[in-house]
């Protein structure tokens, strides 16, 4: 054997050498990616992520939760169909529920108005099913004041009330649109607030008690100088018992 044919002969061991290698590796690379696509539990790690939004889906596809940016927050979803929003799009966390209606979510924002005060608001709210928002816990600053409070409201079912809303503002003025927006009342088409537990713009704590109506009939208050009182008011808001009642003069001279 001359040193050429050694020479060719080394050359081939290796490149069989070589092509062994390279097939057992394609081997266990591909059993490793089937490894992975078929896990039950496909999990990842990260230790930051930049994402202008996170949908929290089932199995399914159905949405459960989203978590959102203004930009990307989506419109409201009631009775299984989307509504135009009411107001300007904020970043926040909404939730579903099982039939993909909006069921509650949370929403902030902030900025300064043109005279530098806080023009700024955090809204937590959960909803009835087929409904809107029963309780909300909210702080809301403006025009240099700020209010922070539970409210407990009241309304109907958007399959009940929403057609004689659309009904009423299709009507010609008339008893007949009048009729319709009684109609669209007694079906709970308006919200009303039963309970406000708050820190008011004047600085007060209060507690407002309202009927069915929405009308406040027990408002008890501490002022910001310390001052308690209990205020019962009739249908037109006027008070019709005020306490602490004024003390009879001898008994203002025994005080003293």
């Amino acid at each position: 054997m001359n040193q050429d044919q050694a020479i060719m002969r080394e050359l081939q061991r290796q490149n069989r050498l070589l092509r062994q290698v390279v097939t057992v590796g394609g081997a266990m690379l591909a059993v490793g990616m089937l490894a992975a696509a078929t896990s039950s539990s496909p999990r990842g790690k990260f230790s930051e992520i930049d994402v202008e939004r996170i949908n929290i889906v089932t199995p399914g596809g159905k949405t459960d939760l989203v978590i959102s940016n203004r930009e990307r927050i989506p419109q409201p979803v009631m009775g299984g169909k989307e509504i135009k929003r009411d107001g300007p799009a904020r970043p926040g966390i909404i939730f579903y529920n099982a039939a993909g209606d909006e069921s509650g979510g949370l929403i902030f924002d902030g900025k300064l108005d043109a005279e530098g005060h806080p023009v700024a608001g955090m809204h937590f709210s959960m909803d009835r099913f087929g409904g809107d928002q029963q309780l909300a816990l909210g702080h809301y600053e403006q025009n240099g004041s700020m209010t922070s409070g539970l409210n407990i409201y009241d309304r109907g079912l958007v399959k009940d009330y929403d057609p004689l809303w659309k009904s009423y503002q299709g009507a010609a003025e008339g008893p007949a649109k009048e009729a319709l927006l009684r109609r669209w009342k007694d079906a709970g088409g308006e919200q009303t607030r039963h309970l406000f537990v708050s820190k008011t713009p004047g600085k007060s704590s209060a507690v407002i008690l309202a009927d069915a109506q929405g009308r406040p009939k027990i408002m008890m208050t501490v002022t910001p100088e310390n001052q308690p009182s209990l205020d019962f008011l009739d249908a037109d808001g006027k008070v019709t018992m005020h306490l602490p009642q004024p003390a009879p003069p001898a008994a203002r001279s025994k005080i003293r």
